[in-house]
């Protein structure tokens, strides 16, 4: 049986059986759609919660912070645990700081003003979780695969790989842009290698989703 297409009317269906938010993520999600900022789904956010809970995760690494919304139910997943964060963007970062800490949850979380690679390089801890939300913003696909493998390097047994945007709005079938081929070389990454075992779970704009084998 194939997906079903999400109508308006269906997502407005789904919508009213997700918990209300809280005042602080119900504002971030005003602002973003005010102000066009990229930040995951109401529905994304809980699954990566729910998923992050169920793996038992409690050290999180996240590429791509925004102003932190999908940071904090990634947080909110754990059992007290801590979330490294990486933004280059230097409002956005601050603004990540001040809405973990608005969220009661400003001592878990470390914002790092750095870019992916040079970050990841300098990075030796070890992580139960990692979300990535760049693969749209890597320069190539080189850049792109790098990242990953160091992602993976510092996942231990048993933890979760999640990228955002696995979709990519359906140009992954024929990929004519980077962002597209970007997203189409991580997805064959990920189903091809060894130590992962992985599905793409069409919510929104698709997410990918892997546990690093025992």
């Amino acid at each position: 049986m194939r997906t079903v297409e999400v109508t308006e009317e269906l997502q407005a269906y789904i919508d009213s059986l997700l918990p209300q938010r809280d005042p602080v993520l119900t504002r971030m999600e005003e602002e973003a759609q005010r102000e066009n900022i990229p930040i995951v789904s109401p529905h994304e956010g809980a699954l990566l919660s729910l998923l992050v809970r169920i793996a038992g995760a409690r050290r999180v690494l996240e590429l791509g912070s925004a102003t932190g919304y999908s940071g904090i139910w990634l947080l909110r997943g754990t059992s007290a645990g801590e979330l490294t964060t990486f933004e280059v963007d230097h409002k956005r970062a601050e603004r990540a700081r001040a809405n973990f800490s608005e969220a009661g949850l400003g001592k878990q979380a470390t914002v790092l003003e750095q870019d992916a690679v040079g970050g990841l390089q300098k990075l030796e801890t070890r992580f139960d979780a990692c979300f990535i939300d760049l693969l749209n913003s890597f320069s190539s696909e080189d850049v792109t695969l790098r990242v990953a493998e160091l992602c993976l390097e510092r996942l231990d047994s048993g933890a979760l790989m999640m990228a955002d945007n696995a979709l990519r709005q359906g140009e992954v079938i024929k990929p004519k842009n980077q962002q597209a081929r970007n997203v189409a070389s991580y997805n064959q990454w990920v189903a091809r290698h060894p130590r992962l075992e992985s599905l793409v779970i069409p919510i929104r704009d698709g997410l990918s989703v892997a546990r690093v084998k025992e």
